[in-house]
């Protein structure tokens, strides 16, 4: 037990040091993706004028001259001009350290481009060498030419949001790299590797081997999965951790994330303390796993509190800029489909955050108890989760058979219908109907989904029904607690392929209706 304690707590940490990373680089590709929508058509247009310009001129001749007026108004030169050989080697370019380099690796590519006769563009990559993001147009210098032409877009001002990136990697002496994939529906896989140990030029065989890769990731691995898997090279173990995720910018595009975690020092410490343990007397080791279990318990509860209390002050200013900034974009550009999903993160964020300060103050403030109307209450709640609902592919239908007046805090009902709404959402089926039902003095919340395996147990502090979804396992924990203060009985169960929630309000006022 002492050694499962051991691997438990390293797996714990070793999954807070990802999501800490994931999170960072999801900010940093976010933003790269979001200027590659905005950069794609000016990049294609880039590469006409180029085109026509060599149309006029030998293909071995300077670039300077076009380099200048396809940058006239960049300020940082961010264009490039790229000519090939019939072998697809860069022999002519504005960026000296390709010289030489090998794009035969994307040969397939390049013919499927001219026979859909289009220019090519990819989704932003990032180079090692200079530690730079690229997007590169693509398309053959003339019908019978050989020899291929790229103009390629440099993303700027990213270095903040990639250092702190790289800090809160090199912080970490256990992850060995760190991975990205963004994989596109078209078969296009954009390779991100944001640690190693020095900048380099990959080779031919390291570039296929990536995009291999990636696609084998994709296959593998569903969206919203979390897997791990151990293999040993150069006998050291290690650890590789994915997650896949859908790409907040393009609908046909999913993330991979990727971490390797040295596990080396790790097996190190856990055979020199089998070594001690066996120097250890019978009645010494029930002692010492009694006393390590125990304050085990209470070390990983404090923490886990303290991470709630810091996070609440964390997320409320970012939190707030980032609704002001949605609010003012839709404003001045509009909505699409882009800023809903957007907005519905954000809810979905902002629910999390009153469950964290509910927590942080539910002990130190007296709630204020009236006399509230449910149906009034469910519909406002409703029409806030269904931003949420809506882009996940989910629909809320509320039915009112008999409405009541029940004596209770706003803030506490906000949050027993909060949670019951956000699991709802999260844990049943694309494309169901979630039914809200409000009959004389019991409120249901229906959905389809996997049955509830242990229906007492997800109510307690921290426990999640399903490891790979999203969340603190909290939400629940709070209807509990709040339906023991106000003595309303709660019940689960499984009918008709639907989990359904029942909250049994027991001192209620008459109905208005």
């Amino acid at each position: 037990m002492l050694l499962k304690n051991l691997y438990d707590n390293h797996t714990k940490n070793q999954e807070i040091t990802f999501y800490k990373i994931q999170k960072e680089t999801n900010i940093l590709l976010t933003k790269v993706l979001y200027k590659y929508s905005n950069q794609k058509e000016v990049l294609l247009r880039k590469h006409k004028e180029v085109l026509d310009y060599l149309g006029k001129n030998s293909y071995n001749d300077s670039l300077d001259e076009i380099s200048k007026i396809i940058n006239k108004d960049e300020k940082n030169n961010s264009f490039n001009i790229y000519i090939t050989d019939e072998n697809l080697v860069i022999k002519n370019t504005t960026y000296k350290p390709d010289i030489n380099f090998d794009l035969s690796f994307a040969k397939d590519l390049f013919e499927q481009h001219k026979k859909a006769n289009i220019i090519g563009i990819s989704p932003p990559v990032f180079e090692m060498y200079s530690l730079k993001f690229f997007s590169y147009t693509d398309s053959f210098l003339a019908k019978t030419d050989k020899r291929i032409l790229q103009v390629s877009y440099t993303y700027n001002e990213l270095e903040e949001d990639l250092k702190k990136l790289q800090d809160l990697l090199n912080s970490n002496q256990d992850i060995k790299s760190s991975n990205a994939y963004v994989v596109f529906n078209d078969g296009y896989v954009g390779d991100f590797i944001f640690k190693s140990l020095k900048s380099y030029k990959p080779t031919l065989d390291d570039i296929t081997a990536r995009i291999n890769k990636g696609k084998e990731l994709s296959s593998n691995i569903n969206e919203d999965e979390y897997i791990t898997n151990y293999f040993k090279k150069d006998n050291i173990e290690y650890k590789v951790s994915y997650l896949a995720e859908k790409s907040p910018i393009f609908d046909e595009a999913k993330v991979i994330f990727s971490i390797v975690f040295d596990e080396d020092e790790f097996n190190n410490n856990i055979f020199k303390l089998n070594l001690a343990i066996l120097l250890i007397s019978v009645i010494g080791i029930i002692t010492i796993f009694i006393i390590y279990k125990v304050r085990y318990e209470e070390n990983l509860l404090k923490y886990k509190d303290k991470f709630i209390e810091h996070s609440v002050h964390e997320i409320k200013t970012p939190l707030s800029i980032i609704n002001l900034n949605v609010q003012l974009r839709n404003k001045t550009s509009g909505e699409d489909k882009y800023s809903k999903k957007i907005e519905g993160a954000l809810k979905t964020l902002e629910n999390s955050y009153e469950d964290m300060t509910f927590l942080h103050t539910k002990n130190k403030i007296d709630y204020v108890i009236e006399n509230l109307n449910l149906e009034d209450i469910l519909k406002n709640r409703i029409k806030y989760f269904n931003v949420i609902a809506t882009t996940q592919n989910r629909q809320l239908e509320l039915i009112i058979n008999k409405n009541i007046f029940f004596n209770i805090s706003k803030i506490e009902l906000h949050r027993l219908i909060d949670n019951n709404l956000s699991n709802a959402i999260k844990y049943s089926k694309v494309g169901s109907n979630i039914k809200i039902v409000l009959s004389n003095n019991i409120l249901e919340f229906h959905s389809f989904g996997n049955p509830i395996r242990n229906t007492k147990n997800i109510f307690k502090r921290y426990v999640r029904e399903n490891e790979n979804a999203r969340g603190h396992g909290l939400g629940l924990a709070i209807i509990k607690d709040i339906c023991k203060k106000y003595k309303i009985k709660i019940d689960v169960k499984y009918e008709n392929n639907q989990n359904i929630f029942s909250y049994i309000f027991i001192c209620h006022t008459n109905d208005t209706k």
